[in-house]
């Protein structure tokens, strides 16, 4: 499972949600499933239809909310604590199989596959 940590107003986000959507359409994951978001400051964030650096997403209290043949999926709630577990402080973030693999930064799409092990 990979699990890519953003935030509501982190520049670099929108470039991570994109390259880990490509990532895994190449491979064929699914939303919910296989990969999640989780917005690290969705505390406050009501689920439901919302844009998020002017795209449309749909905000989930859970990865069973996911729809993965709907719109691209973020799920919300206070996830600061959980990413202090794995010692990300910094967005976006992303875990593969409960591992820290990039933190703070986009990784390139090799790199990406790289870490899942794909190469």
């Amino acid at each position: 499972m990979l699990i890519l940590y953003t935030g509501t107003k982190c520049p670099k986000c929108p470039g991570a949600r994109k390259m880990v959507r490509e990532v895994a359409r190449e491979l064929g994951w699914k939303e919910g499933k296989d990969f999640v978001e989780k917005l690290i400051d969705g505390g406050n964030l009501k689920p439901g239809i919302s844009k998020l650096e002017g795209e449309k997403y749909h905000l989930v209290s859970s990865p069973e909310d996911i729809n993965p043949e709907s719109t691209p999926a973020a799920i919300v709630g206070d996830f600061v604590i959980e990413a202090l577990t794995y010692q990300i402080a910094s967005t976006p973030s992303i875990v593969i199989n409960e591992e820290a693999a990039f933190i703070g930064t986009i990784p390139t799409k090799e790199e990406l596959l790289e870490a899942i092990g794909r190469v």
